[in-house]
């Protein structure tokens, strides 16, 4: 099975050609580490490429008021033209390219997961994505645009 601990945010539906930052909101989700850590499952780190590109901006909220609401409801309100230029329609065919990294095996600790745990092996997980993006973002043509994890 597969867990994927962000969801689908502002970076699919902007531009890559004016984007200089690839933001990946993921500096505060742990729950994906202690589930693996609950079971024993290793954490495998994987990149799409070319996500940005399937969705065109229609409408994306600014401001203080904005973020505040994003917090609280657990989702970033946009409005997008898909495929046919349908709103929030199906995305647009872009050829994506999925790279998938070497296993992180972590050990199997039941329900009592340790604090410490969860911070070391995410610290892992974040050091094996980055190098993954850097390892193919030149072949991808994102050699320009720097992985931002936040």
């Amino acid at each position: 099975s597969c867990i994927c601990p962000w969801r689908i945010t502002r970076n699919i539906v902007l531009n890559k050609k004016k984007l200089r930052d690839l933001v990946l909101y993921l500096r505060n989700r742990k729950g994906f580490i202690k589930l693996a850590l609950q079971t024993g499952s290793p954490i495998v780190p994987v990149f799409v490429f070319h996500l940005d590109g399937s969705y065109r901006l229609c409408w994306l909220p600014r401001g203080k008021l904005m973020e505040t609401y994003s917090r609280w409801a657990g989702y970033f309100p946009l409005l997008y033209w898909g495929r046919w230029n349908i709103l929030q329609g199906i995305p647009r065919p872009n050829k994506l390219t999925v790279v998938i990294g070497r296993p992180i095996y972590v050990p199997k600790e039941g329900s009592e997961v340790s604090r410490e745990s969860v911070e070391k092996y995410h610290g892992i997980f974040l050091k094996e994505l980055e190098a993954l993006y850097e390892r193919h973002k030149e072949m991808e043509g994102y050699g320009d645009i720097r992985l931002k994890i936040v």
